[in-house]
């Protein structure tokens, strides 16, 4: 009786051996596919957040890039007139002044949004911004320095460029996350 026990537990083990095999093959593809595509998913919500911030981004940076040329162009007609001691235009300066301030702080505020690609250009805006405002500050502190007014232009000339090709830039990243997601913007 001994003998007829163990043939039959002997013959059941290498199929028990097999179906385990199989069934841990099966478990470990649908943990594998669940894993890709849960990374999928978590890709495509971090994309589409950057999507939105640099939507945001672009947009105010337009603003800032209209704002440095209309203050360029005044500046360039106040130099050209040497009327640097005229109290509206530092009410111009500070008023616009306080937009860059503003566009530096909304840029350090999503910077956990800017897409991974985006991180060096990031700071090279940010620093440019904040060459600016260093630029008001100086120019405000020393209004009758002619030699302040020139580091201002220079230094929005600089940032406008900047801004230029930080937006083509974004248009692109824009345009293949629209294409690789396929998301509508209905605006």
């Amino acid at each position: 009786m001994f003998l007829i026990g163990a043939a039959v537990q002997s013959s059941g083990l290498p199929a028990s051996f097999y179906g385990s095999l199989i069934g841990s093959f099966i478990s470990g593809s649908v943990a594998v596919l669940i894993l890709i595509y849960n990374n999928w998913q978590k890709n495509k919500e971090f994309n589409f957040r950057c999507y939105g911030t640099m939507k945001i981004i672009t947009l105010h940076l337009g603003y800032l890039s209209q704002v440095e040329q209309l203050t360029l162009k005044v500046l360039g007609e106040m130099i050209d007139k040497q009327d640097y001691r005229n109290a509206g235009l530092l009410k111009i300066l500070k008023n616009s002044k306080g937009f860059f301030e503003e566009q530096h702080t909304l840029l350090e505020k999503e910077r956990a949004n800017i897409p991974y690609d985006f991180t060096s250009r990031y700071f090279t805006i940010v620093g440019a911004i904040h060459s600016v405002t260093v630029a008001y500050d100086q120019l405000i502190e020393e209004p009758t320095n002619p030699d302040r007014y020139e580091t201002l232009v220079k230094q929005m000339s600089s940032c406008n460029k900047i801004i230029k090709v930080f937006n083509e830039n974004t248009t692109k990243y824009l345009k293949n996350v629209e294409k690789r997601y396929k998301i509508k913007d209905f605006y």
